[in-house]
């Protein structure tokens, strides 16, 4: 492909109703070399789930604290929550995606949801999977991805990043969680808490950073802890907003 006719590709059909810094700039018809055929349907696919499955129900959702339990198979099928996880298409256990997909199509899927107006809704849809599976489908095992990724990319299961501590939230080099190896190297134990962590109520799966080693961030891990394991508790924060994700203090 030619430059040019790369470039060319770049002009943009104008989009929604035009209000100055309302939306993205290309969807006011700037120019730019990124967005193709395929995210221009990718935008419009995702306007219209938000606007009929997301929009119209954000308040009750606010208010109760909670998403319904059909909405994560809604995103599911809408190809929402596999566009989560950083701009690669999971093809190995979700099948084929949207044509050329790129972290653009991300960036677009982000957009349009924020247009609901609910940062917990947002949140409680993608958040923790969005920070939460990147660690285990980048460097996990082949047996842990196998065990986890499907159910989390299909709705089926939730997962969230399990970081910020009571003592150590920007400070992460410093945090206190440890996780112990057994004498026969088989388990760890982890000992410590979790605070403020996104859909931690919800999720059955925790991305964990615990310290195996040494002082710094050199001594931290990160491991993963199923909600069924011996000595999780979970309760839910009463906090100020984003009351549909579930925001988690987890011992």
């Amino acid at each position: 492909m030619s430059a040019n006719k790369r470039l060319n590709e770049g002009h943009q059909p104008l989009y929604g109703k035009m209000i100055p810094f309302g939306d993205p700039a290309w969807y006011r018809g700037h120019n730019s070399p990124y967005y193709r055929e395929t995210h221009h349907a990718w935008r419009a696919k995702i306007r219209a789930f938000c606007e009929s499955e997301i929009m119209p129900y954000c308040r009750e959702w606010d208010d109760e604290k909670k998403l319904p339990d059909d909405l994560l198979r809604k995103c599911w099928e809408a190809q929402i929550l596999p566009a989560s996880c950083g701009g690669k298409w999971p093809t190995e256990y979700v099948g084929k995606g949207p044509g050329d997909f790129d972290a653009f199509h991300e960036l677009i899927m982000i957009d349009e949801l924020s247009r609901c107006g609910s940062g917990g809704v947002m949140w409680g849809i993608m958040g923790g999977l969005a920070i939460g599976l990147p660690p285990v489908l980048l460097f996990g095992s082949k047996f842990l991805k196998d065990k986890v990724a499907k159910g989390c990319l299909t709705g089926e299961k939730r997962i969230c990043l399990c970081i910020t501590e009571p003592t150590a939230g920007s400070d992460v080099a410093n945090l206190k969680c440890s996780a112990v190896k057994s004498p026969c190297g088989k388990y760890y134990t982890v000992n410590g808490e979790k605070k403020w962590i996104t859909n931690g109520l919800m999720s059955d799966y925790f991305t964990v950073a615990a310290r195996t080693g040494g002082p710094g961030h050199e001594g931290i891990s990160m491991i993963l802890v199923e909600k069924t394991m011996p000595g999780v508790k979970c309760r839910q924060m009463d906090c100020t907003g984003v009351w549909a994700s579930g925001t988690t203090y987890i011992t």
